[in-house]
């Protein structure tokens, strides 16, 4: 499985290492390029020959690529703050930093509990998954949260 470094180069020490989880191969970069295949920019990366544990990748800032990816629809903001966001198969899902653009980010989606649109933020999206937001038209469509909460007031 392929990870991008997000934040550093990639050396010895800043990447996990387990006789477990066998490393396949370690591409650096000359620069910070951006990376289609996670929609950011990267310092190069890193392929294993097993997927890592979302734990590992997290603490040392590895990007998984993504072998599935949702498409949710915005659908308004819950009583905290949070967009909420809902997949195909009728899923909520909510952005739990506000002020922040999850169009841009792709991190922090988190699954709503009982699958409510006020449900706290529950389960996070899988490290092999992504989303892509689809742009429903209409009040809702492409606004930042400050926009949305203003026009709520």
């Amino acid at each position: 499985m392929k990870y991008y470094s997000t934040q550093r180069p990639i050396t010895p020490g800043n990447y996990p290492k387990s006789p477990f989880k066998e490393v396949l191969n370690i591409v650096n970069f000359d620069s910070r390029m951006y990376c289609e295949e996670i929609g950011q920019e990267a310092w190069g990366y890193i392929e294993y020959k097993a997927p890592l544990h979302p734990k590992d990748a997290m603490e040392y800032e590895l990007m998984p690529v993504p072998d599935k990816i949702i498409h949710v629809s915005f659908v308004g903001v819950d009583s905290w703050g949070h967009r909420v966001y809902k997949d195909g198969m009728g899923r909520f899902w909510k952005y739990c930093d506000p002020g922040e653009m999850p169009e841009e980010r792709h991190d922090g989606l988190f699954r709503a509990s009982s699958n409510d649109l006020d449900g706290e933020p529950d389960y996070p999206l899988c490290g092999d998954m992504d989303y892509r937001i689809e742009n429903t038209g209409g009040f809702y469509g492409n606004v930042s949260q400050k926009q949305v909460c203003r026009n709520q007031e």
